[in-house]
This record gives structure tokens, sequence and C-alpha cells, in this order.
């Protein structure tokens, strides 16, 4: 399926492919509207990663989700125009920004609205990747704290199937190893958590962020693995494997607010 959604990204983002597909069933009024909607695809799909954590850090910084709304009106749009999978991938990734903004800002009524949409994106796409399998799970990981004690379970089961699967269509999905990590990490030791985090994360920071480099697909997860692997030697007290992997990552990633910030409880250590 991976390689289906590629193809069809260089098809979207290589003008001669989609010319030489259309020119003998459009007139040229019809091929003119048809290119254009394919350099609106490129231009916004291009890069959308690096666009949605933008407009998160403005919307943070501004407290108003201007820009978040809009980018989710455009690519709401460019799916009416494309029907793509890897454009509901992006929706659904906004959502899950958008609801980390309306938590950091109070409103834990819309966090929990926003946090349905990308679910309910991603659990009505048919044909769904590896990716997309991973990124349900972490919404649905997310979504537990929306929820009463007692479904809590219900929704790990469902983010560790979900998981499975994503593994399973690609064992060198860094993203899936990292939201399972991720997972394992924040449950309760009490409730069998913590005991897979480090041997998930070990994989993920060995794993490439992308096979291939493509501006259009995700690859996020890797600074995030980094970050948590050091959280979780700091919550271990394993100090050595903390240091060596924190130096490891500010090498890396140098710019990183969040592993940086960590540099503080290893003073000493």
């Amino acid at each position: 399926m991976k390689n289906l959604i590629i193809a069809s990204l260089l098809a979207i983002a290589n003008p001669v492919l989609g010319v030489g597909s259309l020119c003998c069933s459009q007139n040229p009024s019809e091929l003119a509207v048809s290119q254009n909607h394919k350099l609106v695809s490129q231009n916004l799909l291009n890069g959308i990663e690096q666009k949605i954590m933008q407009s998160f850090v403005s919307s943070m910084t501004t407290q108003k989700d201007e820009q978040l709304q809009n980018l989710k009106k455009e690519l709401a749009a460019l799916q009416k125009q494309r029907n793509q999978n890897i454009i509901v991938y992006w929706q659904s990734y906004l959502a899950y920004y958008h609801a980390i903004f309306a938590l950091q800002t109070g409103k834990k009524d819309l966090a929990e609205t926003y946090t349905a949409e990308g679910i309910e994106l991603l659990d009505n796409l048919q044909n769904k990747n590896s990716e997309d399998y991973t990124l349900l799970a972490y919404l649905k990981s997310f979504s537990i704290q929306f929820k009463s004690g007692f479904k809590a379970p219900f929704i790990s089961s469902a983010v560790k199937s979900d998981l499975e699967k994503a593994i399973a269509m690609d064992k060198e999905n860094l993203r899936a190893y990292y939201v399972y990590a991720s997972s394992d990490f924040y449950t309760p030791e009490m409730y069998g958590g913590c005991k897979e985090a480090e041997q998930y994360l070990l994989k993920a920071i060995a794993l490439p962020a992308q096979k291939v480099p493509n501006a259009m697909l995700p690859a996020w997860g890797k600074e995030e693995a980094y970050e948590l692997l050091i959280k979780f030697y700091i919550k271990k007290e394993k100090w050595e494997q903390a240091k060596k992997t924190f130096q490891t990552a500010s090498t890396n990633y140098p710019n990183s607010y969040n592993i940086n910030k960590l540099a503080a409880k290893l003073v000493g250590k």
C-alpha cells in the first residue's frame, strides 16, 4: 500500500506524468484546471509536517488557533479535490496537534473533540497502511485521558492491535515502535506498563526517519524516541545510559527544546 501512495505522490509531483495520463481525454481548459489542482496539492503537501508544526507553534505563541484552523480548511478542501489517503493522514495529524493546543489553553472538551475527529478520519479510511495504523494508535492512546477509567483497558487493547498491524506491514516503521514504547511507558507499572518501552525505543532510534526522503510523507518520531528513552533511563535511575543517550540525542538534535531541557535532570549524576 505504501508503494501505491508513493507512486500517487510521484504522479502529483511530476507534471509530465499528469499531462500524459490526461491529454487524450481532456480539453485544454479541463487540463489547465487539473494541472492547477496538482500544483496546489504539491505545494500544500510539500513539507506538510513542518507546516503543521509551525502552525502549532504559532498558535501556542499567539494563544489563538487561527493558523491551525486555516491549515485544517486547506487540507479539507484538498481532500475534496484529490481524495487521497495521505491527505487524510495529515488531517488526522493536524487534529492531534489541535487537540494539544486546546489542552494547553484549558479547553479540555475541545481537545477531546479534535482527538475524536482525528480518530474518526483514520477509522473510516479504507486500505490503511502502516503509517495510518500507527497514527491511529497514537491518537487512541492520547484519547485515554478523556475517558473513564474502566474504558482504558479496552482502548489500550485497541492501541496494541493497531500497532501490531502497523509493524506487521512495515517492520522498519520507527513511528510504530515509538508509539508502542510511548503507550507502554505511560501505562502504570501496576497494570503491566514500562516493561517493553526500552527495547522498542532502542529499535526506533536505530531506524531511519524515512526509508526514502519525501517531504510529503511522515518523518516524525525519532527525536521523540530519543527524548522518551532519556526519560525512561532517568525514571529507572540508569544514569550512565541516560547521559550517553542524551549526548547522542543532543548531537543529532541540537535545537530540540524537549531534549535539551532534560540536561538539568542529569547534572551531578
